[in-house]
């Protein structure tokens, strides 16, 4: 038995009246809606009145029989609030498997937390969850909730099929529009649904029964890209009172920049005469842009602000300067407002940070979950990450690269893209100097060095305490025995970003004794693979979302008394995934030493889902090549 909290890892649901008299009994459930099931919604509704412009109302009704640990993420059990959006009434009963009910949970034994964390200062936003013991699967909850909110800016969309791995029994969507607002709705990927629907000017109705789950496949696309979804948008709108009206993305963003960004810019005189002072040097508006990025991570630091019409307005520049700390919005807008005091133009940007996600270009609405800034300067596009304090000027790395993102002018929203790391970019390179010794065992000497995405992947290990960096390495070198170390060291050339390890090691064992031979892994450092399953009916293409390149120079010196028997031929393999190229040699001058260089060259991609077993064969041959040894014998 564990304790869940039934609210993590779960989109909101919304949804109508009751529908707890139904038949909830595992055994009714049709057999293709259990294949590849860790739970199945059997019945969802989502009911949205908007009352007017600036009020409305929403209903939702949620049921889900889960069948193991995995299915409870499916449960849904829980609301947001805030002094904005009312939870009127929320309820749930529990079903055990012959859908016979077992317990009732009113309001008052929901749990109740602020959605305050660590980093966040103010916020008034709240989560009211149902916090249930799971004694035995399966289990079927049912949760009803009704929200009142004054703000329409954002209606949500309908999903039937959340995730993978969820079979959806019955789900239906309901928009009620009484007083006729202009809206616009856009339908995506509902061919071949069991779909019924009827939609007028005042109002959208959906229903859809039957969808089977979609079962989980490593380096599948996001699951949204395919799935049935309805997306839905209020012409005219208000947020948390303020009222609005846009149809496109320039009209959107014209709203933003005039009702949130707009005179939030003004910076004390004496602010202005520092900066004046910094940047009298600088050559160039990209220097002085510099000096800029540099002071605001010198002088200030991130914390959330969840205020300001509904959290969408930053706060003032000012007030950043005074205080030292801010959120995404307001350090964007307080990097944005120094730059323009230096005659630099820039632009808040909001973006899908974490994973790739796209502001939605087809269709406008009030996306995104961070900011960031853009300088287009006349030689080139800069992007800046106004939270972080550690990261080099004009690098965004893997939280907000290579998606489309929202660009907010004066004259209006304009859809844009982040700048994508090339595979050639994405390199990492390394010069090992290894000495053995005749038990198999070595001393080493590695430098490394991290350009592109994974630049961001190490550079924050400098800041960690050193026995926390040695078991960073231990955990990635695990093939190297009873490691040591005599030296671990860091440069952070953040002008070129580019990261640079320096460390020495020994360890036990690396070349295995047979008689008075060792064998030596050549490969000193593990090449970059994944281990894939075997599937032979792949439903889903296949996606690489980043290449990467790697240089490995390893030198062996042989210990005293021995000499190369055999080497490994040498490999080329190239194909659309990548190319491995490695070749063992003898140091002519000196056939004490062995030199081995290795390229390793993996692509992105998008592939239909038939390419799967030959990518699978790729990494296996590439595993198999970079397990290949040199026999060295002793005189």
């Amino acid at each position: 038995m564990r304790k869940i909290l039934l609210f993590l890892f779960v989109v909101i649901q919304i949804v109508p009246s009751l529908i707890f008299g139904q038949d909830y009994a595992i055994s009714s459930i049709e057999p293709n809606l259990l294949s590849n099931a860790n739970s199945v919604v059997r019945n969802q509704s989502i009911e949205i009145s908007v009352l007017s412009k600036d009020k409305m109302r929403v209903k939702t009704k949620r049921v889900v029989t889960v069948f193991n640990e995995y299915g409870e993420q499916h449960i849904g059990a829980y609301d947001f609030y805030d002094d904005h959006s009312k939870i009127k009434s929320q309820e749930a009963i529990v079903y055990n498997s012959k859908g016979k009910e077992i317990e009732k949970i009113k309001k008052r034994d929901f749990q109740d937390r602020s959605l305050i964390g660590s980093n966040t200062l103010y916020s008034d936003n709240r989560l009211s969850y149902l916090s249930y013991t799971i004694k035995d699967y399966p289990i079927t909850i049912a949760y009803e909730s009704e929200i009142e909110t004054n703000s329409t800016i954002f209606i949500q969309s309908w999903n039937p099929l959340e995730n993978y791995n969820l079979s959806v029994e019955k789900s239906s969507y309901k928009l009620i529009n009484p007083n006729a607002i202009p809206f616009r709705f856009e339908e995506r990927n509902l061919e071949g649904l069991e779909l019924k629907k009827q939609n007028t000017g005042a109002g959208l109705n959906y229903e859809v029964r039957n969808i089977s789950a979609v079962k989980s496949e490593v380096f599948s696309p996001n699951l949204s890209t395919y799935a049935p979804r309805v997306l839905v948008a209020l012409n005219e709108f208000a947020l948390v009172g303020v009222e609005g009206k846009a149809s496109n993305w320039k009209e959107l963003g014209k709203w933003q920049y005039e009702y949130l960004l707009k005179e939030k810019m003004e910076l004390p005189r004496e602010t202005i005469l520092k900066l004046n002072e910094l940047t009298s040097n600088a050559v160039s508006n990209r220097e002085k842009a510099e000096i800029i990025y540099n002071y605001v991570q010198e002088n200030t630091r991130y914390i959330s602000v969840q205020l300001g019409i509904g959290g969408w307005e930053p706060m003032l520049a000012k007030e950043v300067d005074e205080l030292g700390y801010g959120d995404c919005k307001a350090l964007t807008n307080y990097t944005k407002a120094l730059l323009e005091s230096q005659g630099i133009p820039s632009y808040y940007t909001v973006v899908y940070g974490g994973d790739k996600n796209n502001i939605d270009p087809e269709f406008a609405s009030m996306q995104g979950n961070h900011v960031i800034l853009n300088l287009p300067l006349a030689e080139e596009d800069i992007w800046l990450e106004c939270t972080s304090q550690t990261n080099p000027f004009n690098y965004l790395g893997d939280f907000t690269d290579d998606r489309k993102v929202l660009k907010i002018t004066e004259d209006g929203g304009e859809i844009i893209s982040t700048p994508n790391y090339a595979t050639a970019a994405n390199l990492r390179e390394s010069f090992v100097e290894i000495q053995l010794d005749e038990s198999g065992g070595f001393l080493a000497e590695i430098t490394r060095k991290n350009h592109g995405i994974p630049y961001g992947d190490i550079y924050s290990i400098e800041s960690l305490k050193n026995d926390h960096q040695k078991i960073y390495y231990r955990e990635n070198w695990g093939h190297l025995r009873e490691l040591q170390f005599d030296k671990i060291a860091f440069e952070n050339d953040r002008d070129s970003i580019v990261f640079t390890e320096k460390l020495k090691i020994k360890g036990a064992k690396l070349a295995m004794q047979a008689g008075n031979r060792l064998l030596v892994p050549v490969n000193f450092l593990k090449a970059k693979t994944f281990n894939l399953p075997r599937n032979e009916s792949r439903k889903h293409p296949l996606v690489i979302e980043r290449g990467k390149t790697y240089k490995d120079h390893f030198q062996f010196t042989l210990p005293a008394g021995f000499k190369v028997e055999s080497i490994p031929e040498p490999i080329t393999i190239e194909n659309e995934y990548g190319k491995l190229i490695m070749e063992t040699s003898i140091v002519e001058e000196d056939e004490t030493k062995l030199d081995v260089k290795r390229i390793l060259i993996l692509e992105e991609g998008n592939w239909k889902s038939s390419a799967y077993n030959s990518y699978r064969e790729f990494m296996n041959q590439i595993k198999s090549y970079t397990n290949q040894k040199a026999v060295l014998v002793s005189n």
